[in-house]
């Protein structure tokens, strides 16, 4: 194949910020299942303000997909507000949801 059709993926690692009604309505689980269908990786979890808080990697497509997917919500939450933020990106490739508003660690420091 020619240098030329090679493609490559691009990968991202983002940490997402979701504010609005998000707390005890289902977001967390809703957010796993997309990531499991895009092929995301990563974890969701509560931060202090009752806000949810993502930490995803996956390719720059999917990674807009989820983005959007963010936003929408489930039928039980309604964003107000998505903050996104790109960071290192991480050798993890799993999604978990994080019990209680303990954000587990997953960046390699």
């Amino acid at each position: 194949m020619p240098h030329s059709m090679l493609m490559f993926a691009v990968m991202v690692c983002m940490k997402i910020n979701i504010y609005g009604k998000v707390y005890k309505t289902g977001l967390r689980y809703f957010i796993k299942e997309k990531a499991s269908q895009l092929k995301i990786s990563g974890q969701v979890f509560y931060q202090d303000d009752n806000s949810v808080g993502v930490i995803a990697m996956g390719e720059k497509l999917d990674m807009d997909e989820f983005i959007r997917f963010c936003r929408l919500g489930n039928k039980d939450s309604l964003v107000e507000n998505l903050q996104v933020e790109i960071i290192p990106i991480t050798d993890d490739a799993s999604f978990n949801v994080v019990d209680g508003k303990e954000m587990i660690e997953c960046m390699n420091a």
